[in-house]
Parts: C-alpha cells; structure tokens; sequence
C-alpha cells in the first residue's frame, strides 16, 4: 500500500495513521496489499482503498479519532453509484461483506 505523506498536512496525516489502524486492528485487513491511504482532492476526505476488500475507508475533514467518525464506501462498478455507512453499523469485516453482497444483489434486480 501507498501512502502519500507529502500531499498530506499534520492532521491528514495522523487521520490516515488511524485509519490504517482501524483496518488492520477491528477489520483484520492486510495492508501490504496494491492500494493507496491518500487524500480525495475534490472532497479533501482522507482515505484508504486496498484492491483486496470491495469497500474503502475515509474519514471527513472535520471529525475526531475514533471509530464513529470512520465511514464505510461502496462503489457500484456498473454505473459509479457510492452508497457509505458508518463504521459503527458494522460489528465485523463479515458484517460488511454481508452489506456488500445486498448492495451488489439490489443493483443486480434494477
């Protein structure tokens, strides 16, 4: 995974250490994966995207460090829909894969 320091101030900074640690300690993900923790240039949001999982993790600009300010994105590659849920909806990376599979199973019906 890549991460892009230098596009990043203090506080991007340390939201993109955070997320790196709410994925690999409460979601079990490995990092060492091809991705990126950066920040979206239009939204200035701070997130990480590894091609392993079939959601990303960002954070707002404004928010503290803690789990509730951590949200959850699903990007449907048919048609670009973003659907995101906190991550305090979520008990597990399975509950996760749970949400997905619904999302995926409603885009398929439309």
């Amino acid at each position: 995974m890549e991460i892009n320091f230098e596009k990043m101030g203090s506080w991007e900074t340390e939201k993109a250490l955070y997320l790196c640690k709410v994925a690999k300690s409460a979601l079990d993900w490995d990092l060492s994966g091809f991705g990126m923790c950066d920040v979206n240039p239009n939204s200035g949001y701070t997130y990480l995207w590894l091609e392993d999982y079939p959601v990303c993790l960002y954070m707002p600009i404004n928010c503290q460090l803690s789990e509730s300010d951590v949200w959850v994105m699903w990007t449907n590659m048919e048609d670009g829909e973003e659907v995101e849920e906190s991550l305090d909806n979520f008990s597990s990376m399975s509950e996760i894969y749970d949400w997905v599979k619904e999302l995926e199973e409603r885009g398929e019906k439309v």
